[in-house]
């Protein structure tokens, strides 16, 4: 026996998702690449991001000229995604910058970018995790793209508590303030990268410091986009 064979004997391969044993080059056992949870493209505005029954645009101003995202943030998507964020996955990095590139290309078209920039990471989540999900996902995308990664352009100060953990509300007045530039970008068109969409409150707070700081424009495009109401209503059951 092959030493390879060996190691995948003691090693198996398996499923981001239900983690049964797949062959080593695929990332999704083939039921879960067939009902993984799409977004159907048809039913969400290409401008705010959200479901069209959610859309924001009639009564919102936002710094960023687009939003898009890969999956809903449910199911099968959700898990193979927390798999990579959490489970110290980092191989998963490069499939999901692949399907971004992808949707980049497929949603926004032709359209020209000068630059990819990803939202940054509070530190002591890239301490705990041990490596910085959003920047990986970012830089393999780029690449995919032929677009140069500008790396450091945004920072991030401390928060006092995790977005994920806040109420829709608690959202836009946790992020302000908390992120800043630290470079001048002279008339460019930035594609913003973030994991994971809820709010928009991340993104349009990004996009606003990309724009003081000489961005043409900023679109953006995130691997999960949470349904608002179905947050609202865990939050309610939750009792948060």
């Amino acid at each position: 026996m092959k030493n390879s064979e060996f190691i995948n004997c003691l090693y198996p391969n398996k499923c981001a998702a239900c983690d049964d044993t797949i062959g080593n080059d695929r990332v999704l056992c083939e039921y879960c690449s067939v009902f993984i949870n799409n977004i159907n493209y048809n039913d969400f505005c290409i401008k705010c991001g959200l479901p069209k029954g959610q859309c924001k645009c009639k009564y919102s101003e936002y710094h960023f000229s687009g939003t898009i995202g890969v999956y809903k943030n449910e199911g099968i998507a959700r898990k193979a995604y927390y798999s990579y964020k959490f489970s110290h996955r980092e191989e998963l990095g490069d499939f999901f910058a692949v399907k971004a590139a992808e949707t980049v290309k497929r949603l926004y078209g032709n359209m020209k970018f000068d630059a990819v920039v990803s939202v940054p990471t509070v530190m002591r989540s890239k301490l705990k995790r041990g490596f910085d999900h959003s920047r990986i996902i970012a830089m393999k995308m780029a690449e995919k793209l032929n677009v140069k990664y500008i790396d450091g352009v945004l920072k991030v100060k401390p928060f006092k508590k995790f977005q994920h953990n806040s109420s829709l509300t608690d959202r836009l007045e946790n992020v302000r303030g908390k992120y800043y530039t630290v470079n001048r970008i002279s008339k460019r068109r930035i594609l913003l990268f973030d994991d994971i969409y809820t709010s928009g409150a991340t993104l349009d707070e990004c996009a606003k410091e990309l724009m003081f700081a000489g961005a043409l424009q900023v679109y953006c495009v995130a691997i999960l986009t949470t349904n608002l109401k179905e947050k609202s209503n865990g939050e309610k059951n939750s009792g948060n």
